[in-house]
């Protein structure tokens, strides 16, 4: 069981959440509906990384602030960062990002989806 397994966890509790396995990327890959998330797995370093949905202004913030949030990894670094796991360790922050990143894909899904999954 790795340290990071408790994230896995915090977004397979999220209402309408689908979880995948990338198998060429080595990556979790998680879904609103069908609408990505989030993704875990590791940079070329190898190192484990998050990688979540994030509006463009409080991802130009995050990255301004904190040397662990980074821009997306093989994604648009606009609107997706990366959290070097191995370098935050304030779960708290961890949890807030996810949940940034459900209501971010939430948002994108047509209001009859984003109905189905009731208030967040």
């Amino acid at each position: 069981m790795s340290e990071f397994d408790w994230i896995r966890d915090e977004i397979s509790n999220l209402p309408g959440v689908n979880y995948s396995f990338k198998e060429e990327w080595e990556a979790e890959r998680y879904h609103v509906i069908d609408q990505l998330m989030a993704m875990r797995g590791t940079n070329k370093e190898g190192k484990p990384i998050l990688t979540l949905k994030c509006n463009a202004e409080k991802s130009e913030q995050l990255r301004a602030e904190n040397p662990a949030v980074v821009p997306g990894y093989y994604m648009n670094k606009r609107v997706w960062i990366s959290v070097l796991l191995e370098d935050e360790q304030n779960k708290d922050l961890i949890r807030a990002l996810i949940h940034h990143a459900y209501l971010e894909a939430k948002n994108k899904l047509p209001k009859y989806k984003q109905a189905e999954l009731g208030t967040f």
